[in-house]
């Protein structure tokens, strides 16, 4: 009666153990620990099918050994494949304890480890449908588990799904769709609140070249750094979305205007959040291997005002941006109700280019006489026109910006290789004397940094049949440090070929004496900045008197380009410039007038009194 009693009793305990928690683990651990309680047994396992082979899940106590010994599991597998309940006992040799085995359905199995003395039939039998409850919450258990590991895998799918509706997947910041979302937020709030705030639209100059030159690789990586500079440039409130290509959108946080003074000026805010921007941008950007010199263009909008919606405000802000562009790099531009026509203007440029380039008829080159300060022409600059019928749109200062903003200056600059180097055949072949020295061609940062540039240049050289001692590449001082080790390797090509190489509009880059010191250049041309009011000016003085300094002891010739009155000249000579370049001299002139200027071979200066627009 006291051993019926006490049965009994424990199944009552194990019975009341299982079921305690809904998760797995918890429940077996409070299971087992009444079972160690109530049985005469030193530990229990549990060991479940994963991926159809058993595998230890549990053990109470701990142990570092919990593998069944191998010879006894194809006789388990056997045993309790369709199992719901049962046991099974282990006496191995050698051993002072037996083990238990006791199914758990399709879940696996537990196994019991009694002390020296055996288990009584009394108290295996009542264990039976313990162990058979136990199943049951097992399955139930892990069926729990599944179900909220289904939901949990559910919800950070339509979490990532979400994440990929409203951001960007190269850079992770808020895509168009969150920036429209947040925008109209804003203006509302702003509305409400009687307040202004500022819309920035950053547009980085000359991307395009960089996925040319190095690659969409290169240009992703450039477009993350970007990210994340703009992340830890701008406050933590501020907006940061990337809007396509390499289009930015910044919507100020309103922190950064005085709460207590709601009709505190926001422009000089604005001012000082885009200074901080430029100031970003200023220094070298890591993009994988190569170090950029990217520079924005910032289009800014101020809202709310009359009649402007969300669409209102970013066709606002992306007309500032092309105005921005248009007036060099690392500019920024509020937005003007008449900057609209500017910005129709810049379309219709690049969309009557792009027809003018399939043709290319309406293109030709000009040439600027180079002159000695003993009187001959010793070269020219090669300059290209358009003679389009709109003659609103013909003005270089206007087409080539839009050109190069847009990727057609690749394919004009091919052309004017090829057309050049044609003319400079045709001089070659008139037999100009020897103080004409070359011909010489701008080449852009892009068309340099190409893959492909070289092979454009010696197939021009092999086509026209020229002497390329003739020909002169003028590169921008921007051109030399996209990447120096390539640089200095197209540079030694070029002089191997017997090319002479200037860097045009020197002192307005980021060359140093280090980098230039590394360029097999033959040439230095003083930009018209520094020219200007030479004989005025003590600071442009100081400058051109470095860069003859600089010239003389890297063995360089220095042309001066950009003369236009005798005071100035008189000054570039007093400082020992030899070669000039300038309307003083001679406007860009059509090919058939600088052909007999060309062949004179005798001092030839005259001076101009109309310096129109180059």
């Amino acid at each position: 009666m006291e051993d019926a009693l006490s049965i009994i009793s424990t199944q009552h305990q194990l019975g009341m153990a299982i079921g305690m928690d809904l998760k797995l683990r918890p429940m077996l651990l409070h299971f087992s620990k009444s079972c160690l309680n109530c049985l005469d047994i030193t530990a229990i396992h549990y060991y479940f099918y994963q991926d159809e082979h058993l595998k230890h899940y549990l053990s109470l106590p701990v142990v570092d050994q919990n593998e069944i010994p191998s010879d006894e599991i194809p006789m388990l597998a056997e045993k309790f494949t369709s199992a719901a309940c049962g046991y099974h006992a282990v006496n191995a040799e050698g051993e002072n304890n037996v083990r238990y085995y006791f199914a758990l359905g399709a879940t696996g199995f537990a196994s019991l480890h009694s002390r020296q003395t055996c288990l009584d039939s009394a108290t295996l039998n009542m264990l039976l449908p313990i162990f058979q409850r136990l199943a049951i919450s097992c399955q139930a258990s892990i069926e729990h588990e599944q179900l909220l590991q289904a939901i949990d895998a559910r919800q950070k799918a339509e979490e990532l799904i979400t994440h990929q509706l409203y951001h960007d997947d190269l850079t992770s910041l808020p895509n168009r769709r969150r920036l429209m979302q947040e925008l109209e937020i804003q203006l509302e709030r702003m509305r409400e609140e009687n307040r202004q705030g500022a819309l920035l639209f950053i547009d980085l100059n000359r991307f395009k070249a960089v996925n040319d030159t190095l690659g969409h690789a290169v240009g992703d990586l450039l477009l993350q750094a970007v990210a994340n500079l703009l992340r830890t440039t701008l406050a933590a409130g501020d907006f940061v979305s990337r809007l396509s290509g390499d289009e930015f959108v910044v919507l100020l946080d309103a922190s950064h205007i005085d709460s207590k003074h709601s009709d505190c000026d926001i422009i000089p805010l604005t001012d000082r959040v885009v200074d901080k921007v430029k100031a970003a941008f200023s220094h070298p950007i890591q993009a994988g291997e190569h170090l950029l010199h990217i520079t924005p263009s910032i289009g800014i909008e101020i809202f709310p005002h009359e009649n402007v919606d969300t669409a209102k405000i970013m066709r606002n802000a992306d007309a500032a941006m092309y105005i921005a562009k248009s007036r060099g790099p690392n500019s920024a531009v509020y937005y003007h109700p008449s900057m609209c026509k500017e910005v129709e203007l810049r379309l219709e440029i690049e969309k009557e280019l792009k027809t003018a380039i399939r043709s290319a008829d309406e293109f030709t080159l000009f040439y600027q006489p180079q002159y000695a300060a003993t009187g001959e022409c010793i070269g020219a600059e090669a300059l290209l026109r358009w003679n389009t019928a709109q003659r609103n749109l013909s003005c270089p200062s206007m087409f080539i910006p839009v050109a190069e903003d847009t990727g057609l200056m690749l394919e004009l600059g091919r052309w004017v290789l090829f057309r050049a180097c044609s003319q400079l055949r045709e001089l070659q072949e008139s037999c100009v004397p020897n103080t004409f020295k070359r011909i010489s061609v701008n080449v852009s940062a892009a068309q340099f940094n190409q893959g492909n540039f070289l092979n454009d240049l010696i197939n021009a050289i092999d086509q026209t049949g020229i002497n390329p001692n003739m020909l002169c590449i003028e590169l921008t001082e921007s051109s030399l440090i996209k990447n120096v080790s390539d640089t200095v390797r197209k540079m030694g090509e070029l002089r191997k070929l017997g090319i002479q190489i200037s860097v045009d509009d020197f002192g307005t880059g980021y060359s140093s004496l280090a980098y230039l010191s590394q360029f097999p250049i033959s040439a230095l041309k003083i930009d018209q900045t520094f020219v200007r009011n030479l004989h005025e000016n003590k600071g442009n003085n100081a400058i051109v008197e470095t860069i003859m300094s600089l010239g003389d002891s890297l063995n360089l010739s220095i042309i001066a380009e950009g003369v236009e009155c005798r005071e100035e000249l008189d000054a570039l000579q007093s400082l020992g410039c030899e070669y000039y370049q300038g309307f003083l001299f001679k406007p860009p002139l059509p090919y058939d007038q600088l052909l007999p200027l060309a062949l004179q071979g005798q001092p030839t200066i005259s001076y101009s009194t109309d310096p129109s627009a180059t």
